[in-house]
């Protein structure tokens, strides 16, 4: 005895074979499809900075000491003094450190500087690349008389510089350091 297919079954049937024929061809498709090359368009970017002074070798004194941003990008700017006693023979450094007011006087700059609890002064705004900072110190001037003999005073600025974009870059790598909504900074307290 022959079964006969009803009309429902044979369309559910080709319908079935038909979904399964279009899927596999749009998957293969997709597959197969190549999209062009996208060249890379990052840039990396350079965060440097260098100290800019004047010394005047007459009355051994530094002068007009201030930061430049060396790099292609804002940043911030913090800067630490070291003040010794070197040796005019060999550039040894003395045992005892040269005490500001006795053995030498500082004139710190006007503004734009904050002295951190960390011993780093910090620039307060982020300066521009190519940008210079405000005068940290005025001069720094050797008390006549105060070095021990055979050394001279020795005051080197140490500076680093940190991209000021994003906020959270400088909040995580200098510790205590905030940003304000006005995009300056404050030192740690």
């Amino acid at each position: 005895m022959k079964k006969r297919i009803s009309v429902k079954k044979t369309v559910l049937i080709v319908s079935a074979v038909l979904l399964v024929a279009v899927a596999i061809g749009t998957t293969t498709a997709f597959l197969v499809d190549e999209t062009p090359p996208l060249t890379n368009t990052f840039q990396p970017v350079s965060v440097s900075c260098a100290v800019q002074e004047r010394f005047d070798t007459a009355t051994n004194v530094k002068q007009d000491v201030a930061v430049k941003n060396t790099g292609d990008i804002p940043a911030y700017v913090r800067a630490t003094v070291v003040v010794t006693w070197v040796s005019l023979e060999n550039g040894s450094t003395y045992g005892g450190a040269p005490v500001a007011g006795v053995d030498y006087t500082v004139v710190m700059g006007q503004s734009g500087w904050q002295q951190g609890s960390d011993g780093f002064y910090y620039c307060t705004a982020a300066i521009a690349a190519g940008g210079t900072t405000p005068i940290l110190l005025t001069s720094v001037t050797p008390v006549e008389g105060a070095a021990p003999e055979g050394y001279r005073l020795s005051v080197q600025i140490v500076a680093s510089a940190i991209q000021a974009d994003p906020a959270e870059a400088v909040t995580s790598a200098w510790s205590g350091v905030t940003v304000r909504s006005d995009g300056t900074i404050t030192a740690p307290q």
